[in-house]
């Protein structure tokens, strides 16, 4: 027998992103039920390495999309307090910035051309010298040639971050349904709540933000949603602190954490659906983790995992109204789930509420159902 529940909101997708757009809906006064089909983080939050970069990872001049990566990086440092002091402990969040590395020639040439695109676009970046590197991180290589630092990039911990959502959710008395594969209720042409095998959620309005899955359970009648999981493999090791800043080369980058963990990262397949961890992965991310933190050699390997970005065609995320009234959509953030996270929760939850933001505009669901040869491929 089918169990009803009723909430303002239903929202179909227990990652980074339908947890922070549930957490900031509860800031609004709305009761909300959070459906996850398998856990809490199972999808690419979980596996993501957490890095706060709209600089460094300004890579083509999108205005529209560095503005929404700018604006909530700034928002960043209050709301990870807000939802600290709610769920009880820290998401390991730092602001010691990038550094961008060159070992070679190769190397110099791509980072004098990023810090081209980031002085069109107005951002702030610093280049430093082979001397300036060594003495920010006195353990790199020493065949360090030069590099840019980004002294605005900031990261967290994602998983810690997940389960801090979650427990922020729960303690406000929010339930997450978790092993519960949801899919929007439709009555009328209208969103009325999400219905899984076991429970049936009446809501008023209903955000699907369930990350690469999100394709499955879209309704026909909200047009169409060319998205797609690009994978990306990951490595974590354990021991002495080799890195003060994030460090990057067009290669690899290296995430240092408070707690010895080093996040290595990462490879970007087009395979489908699969999350198997290769052995060429491993030795590819190693060889060149090595070449810049030569230490590196002698830590614990403590984890290899894969997960699945969710990739619209133009690479910009969807967030929110869609065709279907009452339905609402947060998804596409591909390699920037974790970075828009906050900013993805203020504006949808402004969108629910009625309002139009300007920020919004370029993210609206609805480009999607326009020709593909009009729209940006990158």
């Amino acid at each position: 027998m089918t169990r009803k529940v009723e909430a303002d909101v239903a929202v179909i997708g227990g990652g980074v992103i339908g947890l922070a757009c549930a957490y900031e809906l509860t800031l609004r006064g709305r009761s909300v039920v959070v459906l996850e089909r398998e856990h809490v983080g199972a999808g690419a939050g979980g596996v993501a390495a957490g890095m706060l970069a709209p600089v460094s990872e300004a890579e083509w001049e999108e205005a529209a999309f560095i503005d929404l990566a700018v604006e909530s990086c700034e928002i960043y440092p209050e709301w990870i307090r807000e939802i600290e002091s709610r769920a009880g402990f820290r998401c390991g969040f730092r602001e010691e910035g990038t550094l961008l590395v060159a070992l070679h020639s190769d190397h110099e040439e791509e980072l004098e051309r990023l810090a081209g695109v980031q002085g069109r676009l107005g951002l702030q970046s610093v280049a430093v010298t082979r001397e300036q590197v060594l003495e920010k991180e006195p353990y790199i290589s020493p065949r360090v040639v030069g590099g840019v630092y980004v002294p605005g990039d900031k990261q967290v911990d994602p998983r810690r971050l997940i389960r801090a959502l979650a427990a922020a959710l729960m303690r406000a008395g929010h339930p997450i349904l978790e092993g519960e594969a949801a899919r929007p209720l439709i009555e009328a042409g209208r969103a009325v709540g999400a219905v899984t095998s076991e429970v049936e959620i009446r809501a008023e309005a209903v955000l699907l933000a369930g990350g690469a899955w999100s394709a499955n359970v879209w309704p026909e009648a909200a047009g169409p949603l060319p998205l797609r999981p690009v994978k990306g493999q990951i490595m974590r090791l354990r021991g002495a602190q080799l890195a003060r800043h994030v460090l990057r080369t067009p290669d690899v980058y290296l995430i240092p954490r408070e707690d010895g963990e080093l996040v290595v990262g990462a490879t970007s397949e087009e395979k489908g659906f699969d999350t198997t961890v290769t052995t060429w992965a491993v030795m590819d991310l190693l060889r060149k983790a090595w070449r810049v933190l030569p230490g590196i050699a002698e830590l614990e390997f403590a984890e290899a995992s894969a997960g699945l970005r969710p990739a619209l065609r133009d690479h910009l995320p969807a967030i929110g109204a869609t065709a279907v009234e009452g339905l609402y959509i947060a998804t596409g953030h591909y390699r920037h789930g974790v970075l828009l996270a906050p900013i993805t929760a203020k504006l949808l939850a402004d969108a629910i509420g009625g309002a139009s933001p300007d920020l919004l505009r370029p993210f609206d669901p609805n480009r999607l159902q326009a020709d593909p040869a009009s729209t940006r491929q990158t």
